[in-house]
């Protein structure tokens, strides 16, 4: 991993400075509003990037998946723990033939947003649009453990050919390659979510890429997204089959990409929740709208590994150890977020030991600059260079930027002749330009879709859709691959593996 992956830090952050102004009335997917005589008035909200897509075969970023969950609704939901719960299934099965095949049945009259019935047909559809190559779906790799799914990604079966079939229009049934524990949370997952076949096909290439060319099943329907604006409303959806629980009927979204700005709009009462990092959230420890929730995510740098200089081992190890990730994560970040001491973060326990993940593996991730000057000189000589351009590519938001800019002095000042420039761009330019490999080093990051390491560890696979760096190895690709399938049973060697 540390050859093409630059880790920076764990323990992401989710510091948002919430107000109440909006309602009284407190709600869940599961309980009616504890306030019944409260009317709720709009919520006005602040993120940090821009909507890319409302394509759920296309959803990859964490915006993307956080809209499309106010949406869009798959068989299951998680629960505060990370657990699988029912959404619109009926509940969460139990696999049979040991392990391999699970039978859902959807709940009766759930419907979408323009009155169609949601039918098993739907999951099919959805699921084999996704892993059809044609699609180019950033998340087919979540279907690596359905029957067929490796063979339709090398062409040599077709995607409809992929383990799912709806029985009737109530019953869905998947058939698995290998056991997982954890395929009913992937369920939950948005790339899992239905789509209206007949809807999707009379839009063609427009599917998804405005509030006008979606549709709808979730408690919200998306209303006034162009496919580029910096704000779109969500609007209480009549045909949600919870829409009684949903207490908030609009919501009023914002792209907000600087600290201050933000701080400055909750103050005047224009947006009643923001998202914050950096220096503000120190200053506002003592601020009780301020709300902490932890990520068991990673920050980490993509090295390209197709770029003449990037391309060498000993060049790629030097920037690793160029810079100091406890100190950017206390100094320059400042906001609680820590130093990561693996690719995967801390938060992963071993169902058998209860050890966490890393706790096991130990600290991968050391800062070493008289060992990396070691490294480039050794490069420079096996190059045939004496200096080296590479930039940092990176979201202009302003811990992004702060981020790449950390990077930049440390390897600039460590390494002598690499010379680091720092590129922000938007979201959606520095996604495109990710996907396309355009980019020598690319700050990144991801938080668990389910709660197993090898969600983070699949990135790296050669051929991975997250793998925008390219890098390959045969060892590394083996030891994933046990993990799937040779140790699928046995959860102490399949922890050993990964």
């Amino acid at each position: 991993m540390k050859k093409w992956n630059l880790l920076v830090l764990t323990g992401m952050l989710g510091l948002f400075l919430t107000g109440c102004s909006y309602s009284n009335s407190q709600t869940d997917s599961t309980n009616t509003p504890s306030d019944a005589k409260t009317t709720p008035q709009k919520l006005n909200v602040g993120i940090t990037a821009e909507l890319t897509t409302a394509d759920v075969s296309l959803a990859m970023d964490d915006v993307v998946t956080s809209v499309m969950r106010q949406v869009t609704e798959g068989l299951y939901g998680f629960d505060e723990t990370g657990g699988a719960v029912p959404a619109l299934a009926q509940e969460v099965v139990e696999p049979t033939d040991d392990g391999l095949t699970y039978t859902v049945k959807l709940k009766e009259g759930v419907k979408w947003s323009n009155g169609d019935p949601i039918t098993a047909h739907d999951f099919e559809y959805s699921w084999k649009r996704t892993v059809d190559p044609a699609t180019a779906s950033p998340q087919a790799y979540y279907f690596e453990g359905i029957a067929n799914y490796s063979e339709i990604a090398s062409g040599d079966k077709k995607p409809d050919e992929l383990g799912v079939k709806a029985l009737n229009d109530q019953t869905l049934e998947v058939h698995l390659a290998y056991p997982m524990s954890y395929f009913p949370q992937m369920m939950a997952v948005v790339a899992f979510y239905p789509l209206n076949e007949a809807f999707v096909e009379e839009k063609g290439d427009a599917y998804g890429t405005t509030s006008e060319d979606t549709l709808y099943n979730g408690p919200y329907v998306l209303k006034d997204w162009n496919g580029s604006n910096m704000s779109w409303n969500y609007e209480k959806n009549p045909e949600y089959w919870d829409a009684d629980n949903v207490a908030i009927p609009n919501v009023n979204v914002q792209v907000i990409k600087e600290n201050v700005t933000g701080k400055n709009l909750f103050d005047t009462g224009e947006l009643d929740v923001v998202k914050i990092s950096g220096d503000l959230v120190a200053n506002e420890q003592n601020n009780e709208a301020l709300q902490i929730r932890s990520l068991p995510g990673t920050y980490f740098l993509k090295m390209n590994t197709q770029n003449d200089i990037l391309g060498n081992t000993d060049v790629r190890k030097a920037i690793a150890l160029s810079f100091d990730s406890e100190s950017l994560a206390n100094n320059v970040l400042n906001d609680g977020a820590k130093k990561s001491i693996g690719f995967v973060p801390t938060g992963f326990p071993n169902p058998e030991t209860g050890k966490d993940f890393t706790e096991e593996i130990g600290d991968i991730n050391p800062y070493d600059p008289d060992q990396a000057k070691e490294l480039w000189e050794k490069a420079k000589t096996d190059l045939g260079v004496n200096e080296a351009k590479l930039e940092v590519l990176c979201s202009d938001t302003e811990s992004a930027k702060k981020l790449s800019e950390f990077v930049q002095g440390s390897v600039s000042s460590t390494l002598d002749g690499m010379e680091v420039t720092v590129a922000a761009v938007p979201f959606n330019n520095r996604l495109e330009r990710s996907r396309g490999g355009d980019f020598d080093m690319v700050v990144g990051g991801w938080t668990p879709v389910y709660a197993d390491p090898v969600d983070f560890l699949n990135l790296l696979q050669t051929g991975n859709n997250g793998n925008d760096g390219k890098w390959t190895n045969e060892k590394y690709d083996q030891l994933i691959e046990d993990a799937h399938l040779t140790y699928a049973n046995d959860v102490n060697k399949r922890w050993e593996a990964m």
